[in-house]
């Protein structure tokens, strides 16, 4: 095996790759701090919009990834995760918003007999609402209405109104010097 020192090509870091040119002295690489602290050699990422010139080497690594429609040409938008509190999720196709979701909790059944049917879990009994109203089930008595509430089969759900893993919130930064 060879030894990196004995290699002819460029320095190679740990996991074989050439070092990138675009990111020299590691300007756009985001640091994460448990406080609102935001180095000198940093911004806070909160979506700033930065004129090109200013921060030319910054520009050459992130680009216009971030920006908005109505931006200007010569700006660029450093990312927003901030302000917006987005989680941060390793993946090919790097700085695409993901929007948050559940997948469908759905259930539904009805009963035209005087007979109660046990329920367990998400769904519930809410009782009588009125005579029959058609049919042949109708001679049968009341309707019985049945609800459908996930938090009853499980307290995490009705605790945010988003996808919500357990979390510590941070402040991100990066370098553009």
């Amino acid at each position: 095996m060879k030894k990196i020192g004995t290699l002819k090509t460029p320095t190679i870091n740990q996991n074989g790759y050439h070092k990138n040119i675009l990111t020299k002295e590691r300007i756009g690489t985001l640091f994460i701090y448990p406080t609102d602290y935001t180095p000198e050699d940093c911004l806070s990422c909160d979506g700033y919009s930065l004129l090109i010139i200013d921060y030319e080497d910054l520009f050459k690594v992130i680009g216009k990834q971030f920006n908005q429609a109505n931006d200007p040409e010569d700006t660029f938008r450093i990312p927003d995760y901030n302000i917006t509190g987005r989680f941060l999720q390793p993946n090919s196709n790097v700085g695409v918003q993901i929007d948050a979701g559940l997948p469908d909790i759905a259930g539904a059944f009805g009963s035209w007999s005087r007979a109660y049917s046990p329920v367990s879990g998400a769904f519930h009994s809410a009782g009588s609402v009125g005579a029959g109203t058609g049919g042949a089930s109708s001679s049968a008595g009341s309707n019985i209405l049945y609800h459908f509430n996930a938090s009853r089969s499980n307290d995490i759900y009705g605790k945010s109104a988003t996808v919500q893993p357990n979390s510590q919130t941070v402040h991100v930064c990066i370098k553009y010097k």
